[in-house]
């Protein structure tokens, strides 16, 4: 290649221009009238450069410094008798320089056209300069053999590729800049690839298009920036995983203005909708996942997890919002139930920030239905001792949450769109009248056909605005109970009459009805144990509701209440509403109870919020198994890693022993 070269730039006779690279701050296209220099003097150092025998094979160093070789483009370093010391320095600054011809310069380059066709100085001049801050050593070399060949030997690094491309755009050569965009383009794997290489170009590739286009209107690089952003943002199921993983897509959103970064977050998250939610949520959780191994310090993941955090609280919206048409007819789901596709650590990943995060009274129908009715009476349910346990705490935790809000999902309906048979089904879970869990607007409210269902329960009463209050999802006052030989549970509290005059019968019903409950849940291998009386409460205030429990831990649902109905009537008048809080203090060791797995962090908070009524506890867990970094909304509460940080009602932990 370099004979070849050599032998090319020698047919056209002797040099008879250097081009340079230096950072002088003469214009390069300043015109002869404006120079101070007379123009006899540069000619005059011109012939002494050019017509003297020898000029073909060098440049008088008294002049430039350097000795330039005929048919090579590339200075020559200095003499190496001169003082060591001296030569380095007067190397560094010397400019680079190649020796060309003025008519190769002038047909393959407009600039060059430009340059030496008009009244410039340089059209004149032995020497031209370009600028070194805009044009890269190496890119000028390639350029100018390719002058010279018409070939191109492809760099290999994306780095070089650019400053190729923008000192030929500064030449004005718009051949090679179409070689080179081609190049860029197939170095990228043409915009649709997600393998290794590509999640290291093309973040790269992304801020050189994108201020190319903008500054400069570079319609090649604005057509490469709509194929960088489609690469990066228009598949969340394909883009988290990889993508939005790796370093230099984190570099590259520091790299770039606040809004144009949120512009991207903002465009993954717009295109997650109901065909991909599930998909794109299992791309967040295994992104997770890959983030937790290689950055688990947080040093450059941070604006990654931010992303990846908002998208899943948009999937898990619309799964939640669809939970029906997800549990019936959307393959991907039931295939993770019956254990094709997926894991089932993400089939408790999805259930989990469903139910915690977006579980209201419009869905909780829903959720209930597709849990119950969808999910828990398929076949490989039924075989897989591991998915049941799941589905039996999801279905716990939506019936604990009916019985806190159930005043509340009365009155905007959310159960009135579930058929008879679930109504029933629900009913015979809560343990109430079915005709408790409609609004007074439902067609069958008045009809009373329902009498006939569970004549012998109980009536299910709304309770006063006090009792009501304790019964509130975002309520800080809930049952506790304790026990030495008992460690993390989870408090299932039915809300109960306050009148005085029930019988002793209707009690010994409710407790009968809830055991047969409690022996849906669990496998066969769950271990059962049911207490005779009731558990000693802490403290002995009479304003201290005594309620029925359901412990839930990783292995074992565990059940404890009370079928004696006279330990029932005893503690009836001590149901007042008022529920007390477990002594949990700062810095403490707990265990969140409503997780189905063991879940164990530090108290880092406790006291009122912002974005709930009550009071709440800050938990910083082991584990990045959370949702926030100690802040809500923008304010902080406390301070942890991202996604290790959680608020819980204080009755959802437990003192780790």
């Amino acid at each position: 290649m370099e004979a070849n070269v050599e032998s090319n730039i020698s047919s056209y006779g002797p040099p008879n221009v250097v081009v340079a690279l230096g950072s002088q701050k003469v214009p390069a296209k300043r015109r002869l009238s404006q120079s101070k220099l007379p123009m006899n003097q540069k000619v005059a150092r011109r012939r002494r450069r050019f017509d003297s025998s020898s000029s073909s094979k060098s440049i008088d160093q008294d002049d430039y410094g350097t000795e330039e070789e005929e048919g090579t483009e590339e200075d020559e370093e200095f003499d190496a008798t001169n003082d060591g010391k001296n030569d380095q320095k007067t190397l560094k600054k010397q400019p680079t320089r190649w020796s060309c011809h003025t008519h190769v310069l002038y047909k393959e380059s407009p600039y060059f056209a430009s340059l030496f066709g008009e009244n410039f100085i340089e059209s004149k001049a032995s020497i031209v300069y370009l600028p070194s801050s805009i044009i890269d050593r190496t890119a000028l070399s390639s350029i100018l053999k390719f002058m010279y060949t018409h070939q191109i030997k492809k760099p290999k690094t994306l780095r070089e590729l650019c400053d190729m491309y923008s000192a030929a755009d500064y030449l004005g050569m718009d051949k090679l800049c179409v070689i080179l965009a081609e190049s860029l383009i197939e170095l990228a794997h043409n915009c649709i690839c997600y393998c290794t290489s590509c999640t290291a170009n093309v973040p790269e590739l992304f801020p050189f298009c994108r201020t190319r286009s903008l500054e400069l209107q570079d319609e090649k690089m604005a057509v490469m920036t709509q194929k960088v952003i489609t690469i990066l943002a228009s598949d969340p199921e394909k883009t988290l995983s990889t993508y939005w993983t790796s370093r230099h897509m984190a570099r590259l959103l520091i790299q770039l203005p606040q809004d144009v970064s949120q512009a991207l977050s903002q465009k993954v998250l717009h295109r997650v909708n109901k065909s991909n939610a599930i998909e794109s949520l299992y791309s967040c959780f295994a992104a997770s996942n890959t983030l937790s191994t290689n950055d688990p310090l947080l040093s450059w993941s941070k604006p990654l997890h931010a992303t990846l955090t908002s998208v899943q609280s948009r999937a898990t919206k619309i799964i939640a919002r669809h939970f029906d048409f997800f549990c019936c007819q959307y393959p991907a789901l039931l295939s993770c139930i019956d254990g094709i596709t997926y894991s089932f650590d993400f089939l408790e990943y999805l259930l989990l920030h469903i139910l915690e995060d977006q579980m209201d009274c419009s869905n909780v129908g829903i959720l209930y239905q597709g849990i119950v009715c969808d999910l828990m009476s398929r076949h490989a349910v039924q075989h897989n001792d591991q998915v049941k346990h799941i589905l039996s705490v999801a279905k716990v935790m939506v019936l604990h949450y009916i019985t806190r809000r159930i005043s509340n999902i009365r009155q905007q309906g959310g159960l009135d769109k579930l058929d008879k048979a679930i109504l029933k089904l629900l009913a015979e879970d809560l343990d109430v009248r079915p005709k408790s869990l409609i609004s007074s607007n439902h067609p069958l409210f008045h009809r009373g056909i329902f009498s006939f269902l569970l004549p012998s329960i109980p009536t299910l009463h709304l309770s006063t605005s006090t009792h009501t209050n304790g019964l509130s999802r975002h309520s800080s006052r809930s049952t506790l109970r304790t026990n030495s030989a008992t460690t993390a549970t989870r408090r299932v509290s039915l809300p109960v009459t306050n009148n005085e005059n029930s019988s002793a019968s209707a009690s010994s019903s409710f407790a009968s009805q809830l055991t047969r409950l409690l022996k849906r849940f669990g496998s066969s291998h769950h271990r059962r144990r049911y207490s005779s009386s009731a558990s000693t409460t802490t403290g002995s205030s009479p304003q201290q509701q005594r309620l029925s429990t359901r412990t839930l831990s990783t292995s074992t649902v565990r059940t404890s209440i009370s079928t004696s109905s006279t330990s029932w009537l005893q503690h009836r008048k001590s149901l007042r509403g008022q529920v007390s809080a477990p002594m949990v203090g700062l810095h403490k060791r707990v265990q969140l109870t409503r997780r189905p797995t063991l879940t164990v962090g530090t108290v880092e908070y406790i006291g009122h919020v912002e974005f709930a009524d009550g009071v709440w506890i800050g938990v910083e867990l082991d584990r990045r198994v959370g949702k926030n970094d100690g802040s809500v909304d923008g304010y902080r509460y406390f301070t942890s890693s991202p996604n290790r940080g959680v608020f819980v009602r204080p009755e959802d932990v437990s003192l780790v022993v």
